[in-house]
């Protein structure tokens, strides 16, 4: 079942590859349904589901998921009757609020639509291929919003074929966490198109790219590497303000374009203010503070840190950090205290709040980004720009 149908396709109630995580928050009451396609399992094929809230008394524990079987006649059924598509069956339940089931009732009342973040593939144009992603191909592409207008847009395609549940579960975290965030030093996120295939996450088109890449071939002033560091700080104080860990800030996931840094890549980003990680997953080495290394644990406080040899980078036109040592000897080095020495014509303050309050020993002596933002802004002499809420002033 490649191939939604395009009847299927164009339902509001159909949601594609939406998963499980995301149906609890959408199917509240008695009643409340969804269509949505289940996610392959390795050697399965894809099959549909009809999503229904059964009893609402016991939240997402009263929603009960039903198989539609597709039959050899090219008819589908669930239980009592055969109908010749999804369309008409569920029409008949809903008009004629006939139980899906004989054991128990299960009434089909109000279908939910899509909401505003989950796309339609027909609204999507891609123009050119800018690159391969950790899931597929990258596009450069135009997206069609409600009011007709078109904005240039990032697409990330995932073949859904390499795809296991597990990354497609990632993908739709990534997705579900970015839809919440809007801030001018994070990528704008639009949304995803999950009806068919391929799977695609649409972002806002940034020109210039990732930053670590941009800083290798563009020098910069002095001035413009400063403001590079301010924006990254204005953008991670916004996420940390909002309960959220990066877990993988570095200069290669963030983007630049017209004079802004821009945060992206949310792939690793978790909820909450504490994060225990399993030890076994392949993590960035070089940008972790010396605690994640010993005890696999994040923190607001190793954000900060990471951020510190975010800075290092951008001080150092874009060279990956620790020059001249494996990944072993980072690792070793780190724990034992080693720093790295930023450029010595980088401000003397800034160089202490680096060195000192980002990658001190003792989490509890960096400061917060909400401080390092107050000091970097106070020495800088750059005011907090208009648009960029002070996400601590509510």
């Amino acid at each position: 079942m490649a191939t939604v149908d395009k009847q299927l396709a164009a339902e509001q109630w159909y949601h594609g590859l939406l998963p499980r995580e995301d149906i609890k928050q959408m199917l509240r009451a008695n009643g409340d349904f969804l269509v949505r396609t289940t996610e392959p399992v390795a050697g399965k094929r894809r099959a549909l589901v009809l999503s229904v809230m059964v009893k609402q008394e016991y939240e997402d524990q009263g929603i009960k998921h039903f198989v539609i079987t597709a039959l050899p006649s090219g008819k589908v059924m669930i239980e009592k009757y055969a109908f010749e598509s999804v369309s008409s069956m569920v029409e008949y339940h809903l008009n004629k609020k006939d139980s899906l089931t004989k054991a128990q009732e299960v009434i089909l009342r109000t279908p939910i639509t899509r909401q505003s973040w989950e796309l339609s593939h027909d609204d999507v144009e891609l123009t050119k291929k800018l690159g391969e992603g950790a899931f597929g191909e990258v596009h450069m592409g135009k997206l069609k919003l409600k009011s007709g207008a078109k904005v240039s847009v990032a697409v990330k395609l995932a073949k859904l074929e390499v795809l296991t549940k597990e990354q497609i579960k990632e993908i739709m975290h990534e997705a579900r966490l970015m839809r919440h965030f809007d801030h001018p030093n994070i990528v704008k996120f639009y949304g995803v198109a999950a009806g068919q295939e391929p799977l695609m996450v649409i972002m806002e088109l940034v020109n210039c790219g990732a930053l670590d890449t941009y800083l290798q071939k563009n020098e910069q002033p002095m001035d413009k590497k400063n403001e590079m560091c301010l924006q990254a700080a204005w953008g991670l104080e916004y996420l940390h303000a909002k309960n959220v860990l990066h877990r993988d800030i570095a200069a290669r996931n963030c983007l630049y374009g017209d004079n802004k840094v821009k945060i992206s890549d949310f792939g690793l980003t978790r909820e909450g203010t504490v994060y225990q990680m399993d030890p076994h997953k392949r993590v960035p080495i070089r940008w972790l503070a010396p605690e994640t290394l010993k005890m696999a644990i994040y923190t607001q406080k190793t954000d900060v840190f990471s951020y510190g040899i975010m800075c290092w980078e951008i001080y150092n036109n874009g060279i990956e950090p620790y020059p001249g040592m494996t990944v072993a000897e980072v690792n070793q080095n780190v724990k034992e205290g080693y720093r790295m020495e930023l450029p010595a014509n980088v401000h003397p303050e800034i160089q202490t709040y680096i060195k000192v309050r980002c990658w001190s020993e003792n989490p509890n002596d960096r400061y917060t980004m909400a401080e390092l933002c107050k000091h970097l802004q106070r020495t800088l002499q750059i005011p907090r720009p208009k648009f960029v809420e002070n996400p601590h002033a509510r």
